[in-house]
């Protein structure tokens, strides 16, 4: 810090003088002191850990012995503040989802502080715990709370529960030409779901990608080849 300090001092001009002309001065030592003790004063970052369910968040700060802590739980922030041997930490996460904080709950032993928290929902695992796309040097994935397959069955249930919901609401369907067969007592409901089922079906039929079919080789005959063994 001292270090940053001086190089500071040496870049920076004061009253159109350049600033180097008050080193080894009183006041810039003082100034240098100063700049020290701030730096030594502020409150680190610790590290996070995180894993997650479909369901729920798991968050891992390696504070050894940590004392005087202070922490904030709400549905979309999580903030820590505390000392651990002396040291003061620090940190605000702004979460991408909501929690449910009345489920939630954490512990702290003597290496570290452990958050079990509940989703608002069964949904998808989230791609990111903070809602900002910033890359912090200090947010790191939790080996050990890795659900490849928890978040996996999620993700297609989640899949299944959306289509099945468009198909029954139609909102992805074109608007019809005639009018709304719903208003229509002639025609029974099972007719217009299966028609809607059918509209639909075609819908993907002309998006997919065809397949091409790799070109059968031709099998030689005996016979042709006996013939051609005569010649």
């Amino acid at each position: 810090h001292l270090a940053q300090a001086s190089r500071r001092m040496r870049g920076q001009r004061a009253g159109g003088a350049p600033a180097a002309r008050l080193a080894g001065t009183p006041l810039a030592w003082a100034w240098l002191l100063q700049a020290f003790i701030a730096a030594e004063g502020k409150a680190k970052h610790p590290v996070v850990k995180w894993g997650q369910k479909s369901d729920r968040l798991y968050l891992q700060i390696a504070l050894a012995e940590m004392e005087n802590q202070e922490v904030t739980m709400e549905e979309r922030q999580i903030a820590i503040k505390g000392f651990s041997k002396g040291q003061e930490y620090e940190v605000d996460l702004r979460l991408l989802r909501g929690i449910n904080v009345t489920a939630s709950k954490y512990e702290v032993n003597k290496w570290s502080m452990l958050f079990d928290l509940v989703k608002l929902r069964r949904e998808p695992c989230w791609k990111r715990l903070l809602k900002s796309k910033q890359t912090f040097p200090w947010l790191k994935k939790d080996p050990d709370r890795i659900y490849t397959e928890d978040c996996q069955s999620a993700k297609e249930d989640w899949r299944e529960a959306y289509f099945s919901q468009q198909l029954q609401k139609g909102d992805d369907m074109p608007p019809p030409s005639t009018p709304d067969v719903s208003q229509d007592s002639d025609h029974p409901k099972e007719s217009q779901e299966k028609k809607a089922w059918e509209q639909t079906l075609k819908r993907f039929q002309e998006r997919a990608v065809p397949r091409r079919k790799a070109p059968r080789k031709r099998k030689r005959s005996r016979r042709s080849s006996g013939r051609k063994s005569e010649l």
